[in-house]
């Protein structure tokens, strides 16, 4: 690494640090005033805000693109006003060195906040909702995977897959006797889903325990209006964001051997690898800002210019995402089209830079 790689990294860092924390500050005192509305005697604004602390790593990866773009036009910005990327050129660096050497950073970057995403925003997310939870309700734990349980009298249930609000999988009710002296009964139900008449359980195996041994009794269909709060299911179902690639990838798995539609899993895991494609797509999309206008606008003007831009690459990455859902586009072709469109406007802009 040399001079010029440290002096421009340190520039990319300086801005990056900047836009990154202005951003998610704002997201979050935003998201704090969306919390205000849920306020009540067991949940006041001190826990409102330790709450919203466990969303600042989910908050920071995905405003990550948008700061890296933001970022960039504030730290070279002041290179590009200043003449330097023009003292640069003609001391031999060309253009195509200076954005390889600000990509090399990029690269680092992304590769770190690959793994944030990974490991640390999915567990700040379940324990930001399991904090949550504890405060309404102390009978209900969930744990990594979407998986759940719960206390509910004398029963208690565990809840292996928590696919949506409607459908569990993979269900095991504990049912203790009245003095909690031993097990009365354990059920076993492959899957519950919600209907007009309560829950309807399919392939349900019940063991009744006794001292004249152990009655096991199987049952296609079972409907129980009274089985689980749908409070706790509201609460404990996730969206397939806020799983990593490993639990994505066997939620997939579960689904095809199922013959059950994937599209949206499908969508969210080719979206963990298109945000860090993204974010070096945004660092080379201010290229042209820097290199195409470096006398004339200010600071202000180019940090302006990469909001519209942010927001713009936010918006039609939203709409193409659900447009591809709806007309059956591919899900790898969904996650990467937003970041591809915009990396096409960055190199045809930059080729028109003499």
């Amino acid at each position: 690494m040399n001079i010029i790689d440290r002096y421009l990294w340190k520039s990319v860092l300086v801005g990056l640090a900047m836009a990154w924390f202005a951003l998610t500050l704002l997201v979050v005192f935003f998201d704090f005033i969306g919390e205000s509305g849920d306020l009540n005697e067991n949940y006041n604004s001190l826990q409102a805000f330790i709450f919203l602390l466990y969303s600042i790593p989910s908050r920071l990866y995905e405003l990550f693109p948008t700061s890296m773009l933001i970022g960039t036009l504030l730290g070279l910005g002041t290179l590009a006003a200043n003449s330097e990327f023009i003292a640069m050129r003609a001391a031999g660096i060309s253009v195509g060195n200076i954005i390889f050497s600000v990509l090399k950073v990029g690269v680092i970057l992304v590769g770190l906040v690959f793994l944030m995403g990974e490991y640390v925003v999915p567990k700040a997310d379940l324990a930001g909702r399991n904090f949550k939870s504890s405060l309404s309700n102390k009978n209900i734990v969930m744990t990594q995977g979407a998986s759940l349980w719960i206390k509910d009298q004398n029963r208690i249930i565990h809840i292996g897959q928590v696919w949506s609000e409607d459908k569990l999988t993979d269900v095991t009710i504990y049912t203790l006797k009245s003095d909690y002296s031993g097990l009365e009964s354990q059920t076993h139900v492959e899957t519950i889903t919600s209907s007009d008449q309560g829950w309807e359980m399919s392939a349900t195996t019940e063991q009744t325990f006794s001292k004249a041994g152990v009655d096991t009794q199987f049952l296609e269909k079972k409907v129980d209006a009274n089985l689980l709060n749908p409070k706790f299911i509201s609460i404990a179902s996730v969206q397939p964001e806020q799983l990593s690639i490993s639990e994505l990838s066997e939620l997939i798995e579960y689904q095809q051997s199922n013959n059950l539609n994937t599209d949206k899993l499908k969508l969210a895991y080719w979206k963990r690898f298109s945000a860090p494609f993204s974010a070096l797509v945004m660092l080379f999309l201010a290229m042209p800002f820097l290199f195409g206008s470096q006398r004339g606008g200010g600071a202000g003007q180019r940090v302006f210019i990469g909001i519209i831009a942010g927001i713009a690459f936010f918006l039609i990455n939203k709409v193409l995402n659900q447009l591809g859902s709806v007309y059956g586009v591919t899900p790898l072709l969904s996650a990467f089209s937003p970041a591809l469109i915009f990396l096409g406007i960055s190199i045809i802009t930059l080729q028109r830079i003499r």
